[in-house]
């Protein structure tokens, strides 16, 4: 009878077993499963960040060739102000000197520039 109840026991443990093994499996394959789609979302976030990077490098090489052009307007304009006050200049000191340091179309004579 012992042997009889010990062989009943390891039946059942066995079953036991089995149904385990069973639910193991079905979590295995929802493990599996979710995996997969980390997986998949993991590649498409690394795209869509290549993708990203890709256009902040484009957006910032627009940003590089605005600025330069900014800067070179900005120095052709003052540029072109200190030439206008310049000119503004000279003939401010052409309308102080007296006649007979100009010629008669109004610029300084050769005396005269050299002062």
């Amino acid at each position: 009878m012992n042997l009889a109840n010990e062989i009943s026991s390891m039946e059942t443990e066995l079953q036991s077993l089995r149904s385990e093994n069973e639910v193991l499996k079905h979590n295995k394959a929802i493990i599996e499963f979710e995996n997969e789609s980390l997986r998949r979302a993991l590649a498409k976030t690394q795209a869509d960040r290549d993708n990203y990077m890709r256009r902040a490098e484009a957006i910032k090489s627009l940003l590089d060739q605005t600025g330069a052009n900014l800067v070179s307007g900005i120095n052709k304009y003052h540029e072109s102000e200190r030439e206008l006050q310049e000119r503004q200049l000279a003939a401010e000191d052409d309308a102080a000197l007296p006649m007979f340091l100009t010629n008669d179309s109004g610029e300084r004579t050769d005396a005269a520039k050299a002062n």
